[in-house]
């Protein structure tokens, strides 16, 4: 399988890195060809962030019904 586009970066640049057998890696963000980069933390969908604020607004909403009646 030939690797042309780095997963990460989309560099097109690989040398054979001697140390790991000869596997490929690329030369702008030195990943491995083949693997994909692990992301420390997961991206959040901007779901949660309207839910929060819908919450804020709702509740805004029922304390000026409250406090005017």
């Amino acid at each position: 399988m030939a690797v042309n586009v780095c997963q990460n970066c989309g560099s097109r640049r690989f040398r054979a890195d001697r140390s790991m057998a000869g596997r490929l890696v690329c030369q702008n963000c030195g990943l491995a060809a083949g693997t994909r980069p692990t992301r420390p933390t997961p991206r959040s969908s901007g779901r949660s962030h309207r839910r929060r604020w819908l919450v804020i607004v709702l509740l805004a909403v029922i304390m000026l019904v409250v406090i005017t009646s």
